[in-house]
């Protein structure tokens, strides 16, 4: 594991590499430059950011135009016709959720309802196969690729374990997320294997079919009364939206959270997270884009890949609170959160 800045050269290197053995070559600086659309759910963040400096760092002439839906779904189908008059020469679309409403899925996509015929690239998407964005990471089978940025489960495991042993797992699904659901089952399916119970909760939903906010600090105290060592904060929209009152009630009582995107840890209160960085991401999708602008490649024939490593993130200040440090072996390798 190495820092993030470690990372970001790792995955400018490795893009450039990757340019020169296909015979790319960057465009002059007067060349028409390529325009590409980016849909994303919560403003620009890293990942955005990531992926255009990877254009400026590459001079490689873009336009990048960000529809931003600002948590708000509905503006999707408004999205999508803008996309299919405006014809960029590539979709970039950010989350699962986003991608799903952008794209369809690759058994249920409707033209008069998606993007179909334009290339597409998404990033930040928890469970591509599992939500049906692509049939397989090796060859996703449309006109759409994308980066995967959430750690392997037995990953963050094995890390966790570093850090300190466990034997009950809490867990929060939320039943309208396809992502939670798919995460659900691959700690399931990893309990044999590191010899933990998996302590289920699920979020009620309101009458109008939402998962409920308000029920998220009882859930979490059901978690604690349940002497769970740690609860596996998932990578789901509804609760990464509500991480400061989930990682503010499991403060309370003393319960670490395992994050699987960094925010959680650096932005909220998650005692640790195991991670790809949404910067790298970013960049790493850069690269993707290129092949496809400059090279021509075929979205469809481009993997879905992660970052190389991953991150170990410890906030210290929550470590403190909860009296749960780290031990030497992970301070050594760990970025601090103070």
């Amino acid at each position: 594991m190495a820092s993030r800045s470690g990372f970001v050269r790792f995955a400018i290197v490795l893009c450039v590499w990757l340019a020169a053995s296909l015979g790319l070559a960057a465009h002059a600086a007067d060349a028409k430059p390529y325009r590409i659309t980016m849909v994303v759910f919560r403003g620009c963040e890293q990942a955005c950011q990531g992926f255009k400096d990877y254009f400026a760092d590459r001079k490689i002439p873009v336009e990048i135009e960000i529809l931003d839906c600002n948590t708000d779904l509905l503006k999707i189908p408004g999205f999508v016709a803008r996309v299919k008059a405006s014809r960029p020469d590539l979709l970039v679309t950010w989350g699962t959720t986003v991608s799903l409403d952008m794209l369809g899925t690759i058994d249920n996509v409707d033209p008069a309802r998606h993007v179909t015929d334009i290339p597409a690239i998404f990033m930040i998407a928890s469970t591509p196969v599992g939500s049906g964005l692509v049939r397989d990471l090796a060859s996703p089978g449309r006109n759409v690729t994308g980066t995967l940025y959430i750690v392997p489960v037995e990953t963050q495991l094995n890390v966790a374990r570093l850090y300190m042993p466990f034997k009950r797992v809490g867990y929060i699904l939320n039943p309208t997320e396809n992502n939670s659901k798919v995460v659900l089952d691959e700690l399931r399916a990893a309990q044999a294997k590191f010899g933990f119970e998996l302590v289920e909760r699920t979020v009620p939903l309101t009458k109008a079919g939402k998962p409920d906010a308000a029920s998220l600090p009882a859930i979490v105290n059901q978690l604690a009364d349940a002497r769970t060592d740690f609860l596996y904060f998932a990578p789901d929209t509804f609760l990464l939206l509500n991480r400061d009152v989930i990682t503010k009630s499991a403060v309370a009582r003393k319960l670490p959270v395992l994050a699987t995107s960094e925010s959680v840890v650096q932005e909220a209160d998650a005692l640790f997270g195991v991670v790809n960085h949404y910067y790298t991401v970013g960049q790493l999708t850069g690269s993707k884009a290129e092949l496809i602008l400059t090279k021509k490649a075929q979205a469809k024939d481009i993997p879905v890949v992660a970052p190389p490593g991953f991150a170990l993130i410890v906030n210290m200040r929550v470590a403190s609170l909860i009296q749960e440090y780290p031990p030497i072996r992970v301070l050594k390798v760990a970025e601090i959160v103070r």
